[in-house]
């Protein structure tokens, strides 16, 4: 178990090492680029009364904002989450924890993952090679979380040194999860190579709460496990612009699970970016690179504040009165 424990360190310490060098990124855009909002010179309201706050799993948030999945289970991922604990309760956005796996295995970990103070939502996070009902009721009852967020990361599994490429009867353990966390919310989400419509219909149908489609043309998890490989490598850079883009991504989600709840994360940078895919569909978004750069050079609280006041004065600018009235007539 000890030996396992330092493993799990040594690489998540690889993975916020690599995280945040360049070069780690998807080759091709998120398709954002292409995606144009309305530019509304007269829009009859002052830019402070545009709403931001949303409703999102049954929580109030200030904002349609998620800090994405990051870290825990290392002495740097404690320091990283004290900083955007912080700053997500400062403005009132959601947190998605880091993998809990190593937490599961050595619950001494616990105070590398704790959110102090804590934000109105936060999010306890498996990955489905290693989900079964049980490890997931665990993981938020050690956390105290608000539900929990499972992440499909095939691809990252199938490239790691120490992945876990089992992925059989996947489906039927999230649905079994679903059941068994029961109020409490299960969300299902990539890790930045995107949704298909067709797991989007059977994780819907599978009685999920949201799917985060976090599509590609932000951070690339086999290129970072590339770069922790170098034997690897090769293996890893034929999948630079693997994917469908993000903006791809949330307009065929939407088509598929026509009243299923959507998240977008997946190369977002800006609170315009932000303002795209609420125009697209989804009820909320998530970032990560940005605030992890921005936790490691202690400044969460700037970031966030940026992205907040770009998504309120987009908004503003496409005419629209709040962040949960922007859809598909705020697009050009």
């Amino acid at each position: 178990m000890a030996t396992d424990t330092a493993t799990g360190a040594s690489r998540k310490d690889d993975h916020l090492r690599i995280a945040a060098q360049p070069g780690v990124e998807h080759r091709a855009g998120t398709g954002l680029e292409a995606v144009r909002l309305r530019h509304r010179a007269l829009p009859e309201r002052d830019l402070q009364q545009v709403d931001l706050a949303v409703e999102l799993l049954g929580r109030r948030l200030r904002a349609p904002l998620m800090v994405s999945a990051m870290t825990g289970g290392t002495g740097e991922a404690a320091i990283i989450n004290a900083r955007l604990a912080g700053a997500a309760a400062e403005f009132g956005v959601g947190v998605v924890l880091g993998s809990a796996r190593a937490l599961l295995e050595d619950p001494s970990l616990l105070s590398t993952y704790r959110l102090e103070p804590r934000p109105p939502l936060v999010l306890a996070n498996l990955g489905a090679a290693q989900l079964t009902p049980e490890r997931a009721i665990r993981a938020v009852d050690l956390l105290a979380a608000d539900g929990l967020s499972v992440h499909l990361n095939p691809l990252q599994e199938a490239v790691q040194p120490e992945g876990q490429p089992h992925f059989a009867g996947v489906l039927a353990q999230i649905a079994a999860t679903v059941a068994r966390l029961a109020p409490l919310p299960v969300v299902v989400k990539e890790v930045g190579f995107g949704l298909d419509p067709e797991d989007v219909r059977l994780l819907h149908e599978a009685g999920v709460a949201a799917l985060d489609v976090a599509g590609s043309g932000g951070t690339n998890w086999a290129l970072i496990e590339g770069r922790r490989n170098p034997e690897g490598q090769l293996l890893a850079e034929a999948f630079a612009d693997w994917g469908t883009a993000t903006s791809d991504s949330l307009r065929a989600a939407r088509c598929a699970a026509p009243g299923a709840a959507l998240l977008a994360s997946g190369g977002l940078r800006s609170g315009v970016d932000v303002a795209k895919c609420l125009a697209l569909g989804a009820q909320a978004c998530g970032l990560a690179r940005p605030f992890l750069l921005a936790a490691q050079a202690d400044r969460v609280p700037q970031a966030l504040g940026t992205v907040l006041q770009q998504l309120r004065i987009a908004t503003w600018l496409t005419g629209a009165a709040s962040v949960s009235a922007l859809g598909q007539e705020h697009l050009q």
